[in-house]
């Protein structure tokens, strides 16, 4: 009977590759067929003939993913992709993270700890750069279509390739290899940035820089920071501290303070152009009033702005003087009744400062100097409950409700059995952490 069993088994695995070596192969007639009238003298003026390569070409790269969509779970997509066979299943670490990973002749599937499907690799394509012909293929449709009668037709299958290419890029992102994903991402561009399209996707252009960088590329990177600057882009502010990062790279030190000062005009509030501002000016010894006094300015056009004073909060907090940083902190919150971030940044801090006195504690081996660590510790983890609180009270984002009411459930049960008022506050955020 086993042998039976064996013998169907092996019929049906037979049958299944036959299916999909067939599917293959129909793929490559069509690409043949398709190339074939392209070359016919009276085919090749008809932009039909062209939008039809085109899709040859688009449907054989779509072969190796067919059926497959981020999010499925792993063993859906084992019954969808039941005629190809799991070579191996292995686990990956990579730069997002810890993966299984199922490798098929043709394709690997990277699933997270839940099961679900985050990217997909396809490791042996039907043919080459299949995306690249169907793009030359659709520039020669609209070159044989003067009078644009396909236009819309053309553009959307643009559309497909740019949405595929843009695909590909996020999965070799995830994979760590970001010469790749660049490579793709400029791919992206190149889709929109033609005679047929003549659009712009800021965001691939920022990604393209930013994936450039990554990569060691400075001058890519700071090509495509710069056209992101053009085009008015700044990712809130982010364009700003890492064009001057590349700038620091590449030691020129003139265009990496211009570019910071130019950023913080804008977005004052924007960390990674704070911490520039303030390591450039310790490493070239100038006097760090010259931050201030930017902010200062920016206040008086703008006494009303809580965000200002949130900056400036930061910088002081960059510099070590937690008790300005507070002051500034609490008076973000004043001016500006709505700005959580400044009366949310007084909890965190303080609770950073408990975190850092725990790890003290931890390596601490004389009794009273424990003792006096661990006193030290609660009384700073008191002092972050009344900014928690007001910041869970006076916000409608969810998700930083959200992050106050962790902060308040983690301290209120270790002083739960302080007072019943501590246990009711515990359980209080508990529960709306449970809805």
């Amino acid at each position: 009977m086993k042998k039976v069993l064996l013998a169907m088994a092996l019929v049906l695995s037979v049958t299944f590759a036959s299916a999909q070596s067939k599917a293959v192969t129909d793929a490559l007639k069509a690409i043949d067929k398709a190339v074939e009238a392209s070359q016919n003298p009276k085919k090749a003026t008809k932009p039909a003939t062209w939008i039809s390569l085109a899709k040859a070409y688009i449907t054989a790269y779509e072969l190796p993913s067919k059926g497959i969509e981020p999010g499925f779970d792993q063993m859906l997509l084992k019954t969808i992709l039941k005629d190809q066979k799991v070579l191996s299943s292995a686990q990956k670490t990579l730069p997002q993270g810890t993966f299984t990973v199922d490798t098929y002749s043709d394709k690997d599937l990277y699933y997270n700890d839940f099961g679900q499907l985050v990217f997909l690799i396809v490791t042996k394509p039907i043919g080459e750069n299949l995306l690249g012909k169907a793009q030359d293929a659709l520039l020669k449709a609209a070159e044989v279509d003067p009078k644009g009668s396909k236009m819309k037709d053309i553009q959307a299958i643009f559309e497909q390739i740019h949405n595929y290419n843009y695909e590909d890029a996020a999965s070799y992102y995830n994979l760590g290899e970001y010469d790749k994903a660049t490579a793709l991402f400029e791919e992206c561009l190149g889709n929109y940035n033609n005679k047929v399209m003549q659009k712009v996707d800021t965001m691939v252009i920022y990604n393209t820089a930013l994936l450039s960088s990554m990569g060691g590329d400075n001058a890519k990177a700071e090509k495509y920071y710069k056209q992101c600057l053009d085009y008015g882009y700044y990712s809130e502010g982010n364009v700003f501290s890492n064009l001057a990062e590349v700038y620091r790279l590449n030691a020129d030190t003139i265009s990496q303070k211009q570019t910071l000062e130019a950023g913080f005009e804008q977005f004052p509030h924007n960390q990674g152009i704070l911490v520039g501002l303030i390591n450039l000016y310790t490493a070239t010894k100038e006097d760090p009033q010259k931050l201030f006094d930017i902010i200062h300015t920016a206040q008086e056009n703008e006494p009303t702005n809580g965000s200002l004073y949130y900056a400036e909060g930061n910088v002081y907090k960059e510099l070590g003087n937690i008790e300005k940083a507070v002051e500034l902190y609490n008076k973000s919150t004043e001016i500006q009744p709505d700005y959580v971030y400044g009366v949310l940044s007084v909890g965190v801090l303080y609770y950073e400062q408990a975190m850092d006195i725990a790890e003290k504690a931890d390596s601490e081996f004389d009794q009273a100097k424990y003792d006096a660590l661990v006193e030290e510790f609660n009384l700073s983890l008191e002092k972050a409950i009344p900014p928690f609180e007001k910041a869970f009270s006076i916000t409608d984002n969810v998700e930083i409700k959200k992050n106050a009411a962790e902060f308040l459930k983690f301290i209120y049960f270790r002083f739960r059995d302080k007072s019943p008022e501590h246990m009711a506050a515990y359980e209080k955020y508990n529960a709306y952490l449970a809805e």
